[in-house]
């Protein structure tokens, strides 16, 4: 049915006997029903005698092409009628039985067909009458029909409708009178909406960033936290919506209209009672009497708002969506209607094919646009909500589907007593004749509200002129704009011009004194029937409840199942993204084998004790590190779940509590596979209980450790912030855990961040853990670490150069060793899992609490925002921006009748450089799928001349910007087959940059103004031989054609939509391309930018340029614009190429011949849609085939013999090039002039979006702060020389983080160049490269310093020239080195998803093989001879060791020392001085004592650095070769 044309309702509307028929409740004839369009429609329907078609009727094929989907024919199985009743009649009896089973509501809603006519209320009647009456006038609609058999239109009544589904009372609760139960309409009086800020902004710059860090920054984050911090100046507010006063009432659809930035969507989320990003919400709004305070306490999802972009989670399938949304709205004893209701929704939709495909996203593959806006139309469905406000839902969508959707709301509205708010962009007029109700905004000023088919009229009579073929909602719009609008003769200087007057008008009219006439008499209907329908709203709530659900909560099911239904989605979305799962388990066992290896087979000796707790150290930090990828997905669904919450499906903390559900057996198998991995690599005790101890340790620990990382997404505005606080916080943890600073060094000795020790749940896991480890065993000392050592050493007299070790004991016990060297003890093991469990508990908390107080979702958009020091020529009378749209300036100009005349005799650029005609034949491309070749166009034709512009349409999948991507040579994959010639001659290879592309997505440098983006292409794209100069007087040329050099220092990130399209068109202009195409670059906006657009491409084309544009809902008057239509059907067959003809007579002429004409007021484009999707007739009943009917047609042979004469008479001139003796370019600049050029955007586009060079400070400066102040004054003691090392090695923990901000930042920009500026050759990838890298150096030379200054002198290292100068450039060659690693690994993974799963590699790599973690002695074969001397970090690390250990002169604490007694009548230097000269290291504490020896392990510094296979005289060497890795 949602195939269904709109004529067909109009006319069985109109022809019906039932007294107050309604329209939208009427069982539609089914397109896919044999003889269709023949035959009486019904019994007591009159016949309609057969006529000329207007709109072809389908042939019953049970192999028929045409699918049976919403709006999208090529899409889907084929529909057959016993297929279809089948599904339908079992769906049925499943529902009936179920409901046979419930309350007596059910049952009573129990019918045994679902096909009958609704009795309405009087009042429904009555305006369903009004809409009969509209709409039969309309005769040209009832025309588009041909009569239908009986026989069809009985196979008609059987097919699945939604109207007749609604109303069997399954979905929702009904009266006995089958009405529905919830229905309130929406008063709003003197309504006002302030939105904060002002229209224009300037730029926040890395200087602002950095000085409002502890100033207006750090207010804004606490007064996010706090809102009662926040205060608004009268300057600081904008009026979004001016005293609105109307109603809405339960069965009536209200279509809001204005252009972009006018008030829209505020008005929409003000009667939603979506308030939160207001500054001011003041005046009335009610919903049957209920008031907005209680409706948000206790009713949240019976009013909602949706809005245009299609947010769901990517990786659920569509039927997982659906599902989802209605276990959390259905009560525990009607659950197993869930599927069957599924079921349904999924064919009412026409969108059964796709219940088990991905509804996916930009990024993620998945269903298509259209479906994709049917499942959020099934979702909102689902909410069971009253009140729905829908805002712009048609985006994206052709005019077929978008009206298949305008009926849908139609029949929701109609059947379940719901209101309906809409407002959508290029509305025709099948769509705008739904509406009962239209409201007319602009500025924020009310300029009508009334009955929708009164509005053209009052217009009219205020003096504006409607053209002919204008749709009414266009007409409407037009008149909120000065340079569109049209005066009546006589009218120019009487009618209102600004909003204010309108509005002034419009209060003093009849009309409006109707709208205070309605609101009065709604309100005294509630009054007298004693809010009758407001108590069953209640009721009906109510008992749609769960039982243990509080009465005043708005939720229906309790929490507990709201967080088990949440926990079942959260393993669907593991599921659904199976790479991202099943990397991350080979990351887990890759790296487990790779650390595991590293600590291979200790030994048991004491030469393993602290090897053993490094193994230790990465088992627990390890997984906690890598679910720091749980950022990401706590993030970036907060859309959907803030949504979901207004939709009352479940509270935020619902998901919050379900993902640490769902942890618990995911985390467990990741901790089986790593724990079993790492324990027995690394010879830890094989004993059942310390083995199941380690792993129900590293289990909780990683379960507290993602539960932090939650905890600041849920506290983080952006993703950035979260990663950054996520990042340096673990990255504490790790420091302060006890293993690189022992704890007693910690607590006694580290005086300024010590105390993190005990608020560090790692630590309290270490402790456990090794504990565990060490407990009953002892370890016997290592043969290396006996003392002293060779001849004429007595075995009795020895001791081990161990921490814990006896006085002359040759082994250690495990509690010893940990006593002496942690002051750790096995008693506190289940304390420190307690504590864990604590901090954990802890930390969801907070989660919770997070997610319920602070909602960091922000409606997008807000002023505009200009570079510094701009001058913002914004007239005072320009309109705010709606508060999430993104502001649209207005020129304030007034009319003078006419469409910017004022314009229209200005000099055109003539930015054509040539007549040169484009010609393609026998275009074919095909691209590999499921292991063959699918050819997505077949054997296309056509040219396109300088001045001609050419529409190419097609409905959804036809294959527009295929072609459009093949003609342009931007094709990267597939075969592509066929000739394409330029002046009969082959394409030269500087096609490409002397066309044009502009793409629908506009994508730009954000930070780049209007002027430097349009700038940087002229200079770049246009001939080397012209000057500068000449170039940049034509981009003032282009500025002033485009009409935007009032913003033109704006910057292109903060436009709005239509702002953005001229821009993506001047940036074209300016490479002066003789051809351009476009693809949709009318998606998106409103009509009357739309107009605009085009109108300004029949300028181009008077100017020369030859156009070919993809075009979806192009209106009456659009479609006059363009000379020619290249039509093409699914498969990119083309069935239509030639003229368009005055009001479309060309095409008409050609469709015609074959038996099918277009209705006198149709719109031709929709025309030509409606016919290659329904297909037509022969007049002997013969189905027409579009495709083979163009291939026989003589229009195609005419189309090939011009396309052959323009190639043989072209062919023969000599080429304009040849003349001029022109050398021909890949790229039109020099290198130098590429790589100069694009250096200097990149520089301004990380001054402006300071967030990347601020991170990289920030990292810099708190890094350096804790590793300077932790390791502070370090002394001469073993200890201390290990923290010199540690100290040093502690760098290696920044590049995680600030490779993490420069891959997305470098892919973004690799994306940019790969898109757009790469194809249109605009520079190549050395200059990318080489600006890529230059860049980098300013803000790694000040980093470096930072983190130098604050970390080297703290420390205590040396002073000297010689070894701080070399530290220095040591440190500014990591900084350098970190940023060309991290665009290293963007540029050769092959996607985002890939860098994101190998960092962790290269991380785990750079970090443990250098020979600190793991000694280079200690290293296994297969690491030590090649991975080591392959880690740039060894070389950073041995170099900054070789310059700042060798003065160090050792002096061992006392429990540092080895102790021994030697034998009788000897002193310490007599009997072990000569062990200390063979062993070239260490001294004698007390070389003259006679007991109680001690023998420090080293002397100097040196005698350490050898035990790391680092040598002093080697520190240039280290130098050079890691700037080599620079």
């Amino acid at each position: 049915m949602f195939g269904q044309h709109p004529g067909e309702l109009y006319r069985l509307r109109s022809q019906s006997s039932a007294p107050g028929a309604d329209l939208h409740n009427v069982v539609p004839p089914s397109p896919y029903s044999p003889n269709a369009e023949n035959g009486p429609i019904e019994e007591g329907l009159p016949s309609t005698a057969a006529t000329t078609t207007a709109v072809p009727s389908r042939e019953d094929s049970v192999a028929s092409e045409i699918e049976g989907t919403w709006g999208e024919r090529d899409i889907g199985g084929p529909v057959t009628h016993r297929m279809a009743m089948d599904d339908y009649e079992a769906m049925r009896r499943e529902l009936t039985q179920l409901s046979q089973t419930q309350s007596r509501a059910s049952k009573k809603s129990s019918r045994p067909t679902f096909f009958r006519t609704q009795t309405s209320q009087s009042r429904a009647s009555k305006r369903s009458r009004l809409r009969q009456r509209r709409l039969s006038s309309d005769s040209t609609r009832a025309d588009d029909l041909e009569a239908g058999d009986a026989e069809g239109m009985a196979e008609k009544e059987e097919e699945f409708e939604l109207g007749g589904f609604m109303r069997e009372g399954h979905f929702e609760r009904r009266t006995e009178e089958g009405q529905s139960a919830k229905k309130v309409g929406v008063v709003f009086k003197n309504l006002t909406v302030k939105g904060t800020g002002s229209t224009t902004v300037t730029a926040k710059t890395l200087p602002d960033a950095i000085l409002g860090t502890f100033g207006p920054d750090l207010y804004r984050l606490v007064s996010g936290f706090l809102p009662a911090l926040k205060r608004y100046n009268a300057s600081e507010t904008r009026t979004l919506i001016n005293d609105f006063t109307g109603v809405v009432r339960d069965r009536e659809m209200m279509l809001v209209l204005g252009r972009p930035g006018s008030g829209c969507s505020s008005f929409l989320k003000a009667v939603a009672n979506k308030r939160s990003e207001f500054a001011s919400v003041t005046g009335d709004v009610t919903y049957g009497g209920i008031s907005a305070s209680e409706q948000n306490k206790h009713y949240l999802g019976e009013v909602i708002y949706n809005p245009e972009d299609d947010q769901h989670f990517p990786s659920l399938n569509v039927w997982q969506t659906l599902k989802f949304s209605l276990m959390n709205k259905t009560k525990k004893r009607h659950q197993s209607e869930i599927k069957v209701i599924v079921d349904a929704l999924l064919k009412m939709f026409g969108i059964s094919h796709t219940s088990r495909t991905l509804v996916g996203n930009e990024y993620v593959r998945g269903i298509s646009g259209g479906e994709r806006k049917r499942v959020s139309i099934a979702e909102t469905l689902a909410t069971k909500s009253t009140v729905v406000c829908w805002d712009n839902s048609t985006r994206g969508l052709d005019s077929s589907t978008a009206l298949d959707y305008a009926n849908s709301l139609r029949i929701m509205t109609d059947v379940s007593n719901r209101t309906t708010l809409v407002t959508l962009y290029q509305a025709g007029e099948g769509i705008y004749e739904l509406m009962d109700k239209v409201l007319v905004i602009d500025e924020g000023r009310m300029m009508y509200q009334g009955p929708a088919n009164e509005a053209k009229q009052y217009f009219i009579d205020l003096g504006f002129h409607c053209p002919d073929r204008q749709t009414t909602a266009d007409f409407l719009t037009s008149v909120t704009d000065p340079i569109q609008r049209v005066y009546r003769e006589g009218f120019e200087l009487s009618a209102p011009k600004t909003p204010a007057d309108f509005e002034r008008v419009f209060k003093n009219s009849e009309a409006y004194s109707k709208v205070l006439a309605d609101v009065a008499d709604y309100e005294a209907y509630l009054q007298n029937t004693k809010f009758q329908d407001t108590q069953q709203f209640r009721q009906s709530v109510q008992e749609q409840k769960s039982k243990t659900v509080s009465k005043k909560s708005s939720f229906t099911v309790s929490l507990w199942r709201q967080v088990l239904a949440c926990t079942a989605r959260e393993f669907w979305l593991v599921w659904g993204d199976k790479p991202t799962l099943y990397t991350k388990f080979f990351i887990i066992v890759s790296n487990g084998l790779i650390v595991g290896s590293l600590f291979y087979n200790q030994p048991n000796s004491t030469e393993g004790a602290f090897s053993r707790g490094g193994a230790i150290f990465f088992s627990i930090v390890f997984l906690g590190w890598l679910q720091l990828t749980e950022l990401m997905k706590a993030v970036s669904g907060r859309v959907v779940i803030a949504r979901h919450k207004e939709y009352a499906f479940y509270r935020p903390s619902a998901v919050s509590l379900a993902r640490v559900l769902a942890d618990f057996p995911l985390l467990l198998i990741q901790v089986i596979i790593f724990g079993l991995i790492m324990y027995f690599m690394t010879n830890l005790d094989v004993d059942v209980s310390k083995f199941f101890i380690y792993e129900l340790f590293i289990y909780i620990t990683t379960i507290c450790t993602t539960a932090l990382y939650r905890m600041f997404a849920a506290l983080s505005p952006t993703i950035d912030d979260a990663v950054r606080f996520s990042g340096t916080a673990f990255n504490l943890l790790a420091i302060f855990t006890g293993y690189v600073i022992a704890k007693p060094e910690l607590l006694n000795q580290k005086i300024w961040f010590g105390w993190l020790y005990y608020v560090n749940p790692i630590a309290y896991s270490f402790e456990g853990v090794l504990t565990n480890e060490f407990a009953g065993r002892v370890m016997d000392c290592a043969p290396s670490q006996l003392v002293p050592q060779g001849s004429g050493i007595q075995s009795g007299y020895q001791g081990c150069a161990v921490s814990g070790a006896q006085v002359g004991s040759t082994s250690l016990t495990g509690e010893d060793y940990l006593g002496t060297t942690y002051e750790y003890t096995r008693s506190n093991l289940w304390r420190n899992f307690g504590v864990i469990i604590a901090y954990t508990v802890l930390y969801i908390l907070i989660t919770v609490l997070g997610t319920e107080l602070f909602q960091f979702i922000k409606g997008g958009g807000g002023a505009i925002v200009f570079k510094k020091g701009a001058k913002k020529n914004v007239t005072s009378g320009s309109k705010g921006a709606d508060a999430e749209k993104g502001n649209e300036p207005v020129d304030g100009r007034v009319s003078n009748g006419q469409l910017r005349t004022e314009k229209d005799g200005a000099a055109i650029p003539q930015t054509a450089s040539s007549d040169e005609i484009f010609t393609w034949t026998n275009v074919e491309y095909s691209v590999p799928y499921e292991g063959s070749q699918r050819k997505l166009l077949n054997n296309v034709h056509g040219y396109a001349k300088p001045g001609v512009m050419i529409a190419l349409m097609g409905a959804s999948g036809a294959g527009k910007t295929t072609l459009l991507n093949t003609l342009s040579q931007r094709q990267t994959m597939g075969i592509v087959s066929g000739e394409m010639l330029v002046d009969g001659r082959r394409l030269s290879k500087e096609f490409q940059r002397i066309t044009g592309f502009v793409e629908q997505q506009d994508v730009h440098d954000g930070t780049a103004t209007i002027r430097e983006a349009i700038e940087f292409s002229a200079i770049l794209r246009q001939e080397r031989h012209i000057s500068k100069q000449d170039k940049l007087a034509y981009v003032e040329e282009i500025i002033d054609l485009l009409e935007l050099g009032e913003i033109q220092d704006a910057l292109i990130s903060s436009l709005g939509v239509e702002q953005r399209k001229r821009v993506t068109i001047g940036v074209e202009l300016a490479a002066k391309p003789s051809l351009l195409f476009l693809d949709e670059p009318t998606s998106g906006l409103d009509s009357q930018s739309a107009y605009s657009i085009i109108r300004f491409l029949r300028k181009l084309a008077h100017a020369g340029h030859g156009l070919i544009c993809t075009i979806h809902q192009p209106s009456s008057l659009l479609i006059q614009q363009f000379d020619m239509i290249l039509a093409l059907n699914p498969g990119g067959n083309t069935f239509y190429f030639g003229p368009v003809g005055e009001n479309g007579a060309a095409v008409n002429s050609y469709f015609s011949k074959r038996g099918v004409v277009c209705p006198p007021q149709k719109n031709i484009a929709e025309f030509i849609l409606e016919t290659a999707i329904k297909g037509g007739k022969r007049a002997d009943g013969k189905r027409l085939n579009w495709n083979e009917e163009w291939k026989s047609s003589q229009e195609n042979k005419d189309l090939l013999t011009e396309i052959q004469r323009i190639n043989s008479e072209r062919s023969a001139k000599p080429p304009a090039k040849a003349k001029s003796n022109t050398v021909q370019y890949a790229y039109a600049s020099p290198l130098w002039l590429q790589t100069t050029t694009l250096t200097r955007r990149m520089f301004t586009q990380h001054w402006r979006d300071p967030s990347y060079y601020y991170g990289k400070l920030f990292v810099a400066v708190i890094i350096g702060i804790f590793n300077g102040f932790t390791f502070y004054k370090l002394g001469r003691t073993v200890a201390d020389l290990q923290d010199r090392m540690f100290t040093s090695f502690l760098i290696v923990i920044i590049p995680p983080t600030v490779v993490n901000a420069v891959v997305p930042k470098f892919y973004t920009n690799l994306a940019l160049w790969l898109a757009r500026e790469n194809p249109s050759r605009i520079y190549n990838w050395f200059a990318f490269s080489t600006a890529s890298v230059v860049t980098e150096i300013p803000i790694s030379i000040i980093s470096s310093v930072i983190y130098w200054l604050l970390w080297y002198w703290p420390t205590g290292l040396p002073t000297d020239s010689s070894s701080a100068g070399y530290v220095f450039l040591m440190t500014l060659l990591f900084f350098l080195f970190q940023a060309s690693w991290g665009q290293w690994i963007c540029a050769f993974a092959p996607s985002f998803t890939v860098i994101s799963n190998v960092l962790p590699f290269f991380f785990v790599m750079f970090s443990l093989f250098n020979g600190v973690v793991r000694p280079y002695s200690q290293l296994s074969v297969f690491w030590k001879y090649w991975m080591y001397y392959l880690n740039p970090s060894t070389y950073w690390i041995g170099g900054v060791m070789a310059a700042t250990l060798p003065s160090v002169n050792v002096e061992c604490a006392s429990r540092e020392a080895a102790y021994f007694n030697p034998p009788s009548n000897q002193t310490c230097a007599q009997y072990a001085g000569d062990f200390v000269a063979q062993a070239g290291r260490g001294y004698l504490i007390n070389p003259n004592d006679i007991s109680n020896c001690g023998y420090c392990p080293y002397a100097t510094g040196v005698e350490y650095m050898a035990t790391l296979n680092v040598v002093p005289s080697d520190k240039w060497n280290y130098m050079g070769i890691f700037m080599a890795f620079c």
